[in-house]
């Protein structure tokens, strides 16, 4: 079975130039137009300019989203741990509230509800912004009066063949 190799970083799935790639990491390292300009001794043109192009929106968007703090993902593993803890501190002193542990699982619903609402909200977005067709009309003419420039080529060429 042939498979494709899993891509190690974000750059690797979205195609940019390493110069774009740097701008972006700087900018993601810094947080500021204005440092990153001025670390990698250009222009803040060319940074806003970079920053603004679709493939380096993305990419600052994946890393930002899928590898920082903000990691959907870490954030559940976060919050798993305190819930965890909470229930380990609760069996170990067998006298507790179970009002932290309800507030705790009810902030955790909420996150994960928000998380989906964003989820089908982009969903919402994209659906719009993607063409689709609603309706297609395909008409054929087809012209079999000796008369036709095109029935006059194709007789011309079939002569010849």
């Amino acid at each position: 079975m042939n498979t494709l190799p899993v891509p190690h970083s974000p750059a690797e799935v979205v195609q940019l130039t390493p110069e774009d790639v740097l701008i972006c990491n700087t900018y993601l390292t810094t947080g500021s137009i204005e440092v990153t300009s001025s670390q990698l001794d250009i222009s803040q043109e060319l940074v806003v300019k970079t920053l603004e192009s679709p493939l380096s929106k993305s990419y600052v968007d994946r890393v930002f989203l899928d590898w920082g703090f903000n990691n959907r993902f870490k954030i559940r593993k976060a919050m798993d741990l305190v819930l965890e803890k909470k229930f380990q501190e609760l069996d170990e002193s067998g006298t507790g509230s179970s009002k932290d542990i309800a507030e705790l699982l009810e902030l955790s619903h909420k996150m994960t509800m928000n998380e989906l609402d964003r989820q089908i909200a982009l969903e919402k977005i994209r659906s719009r912004h993607t063409p689709t067709i609603k309706k297609q009309t395909n008409i054929q003419v087809n012209d079999n009066s000796v008369t036709s420039n095109y029935h006059n080529l194709l007789s011309t060429l079939l002569k010849n063949a």
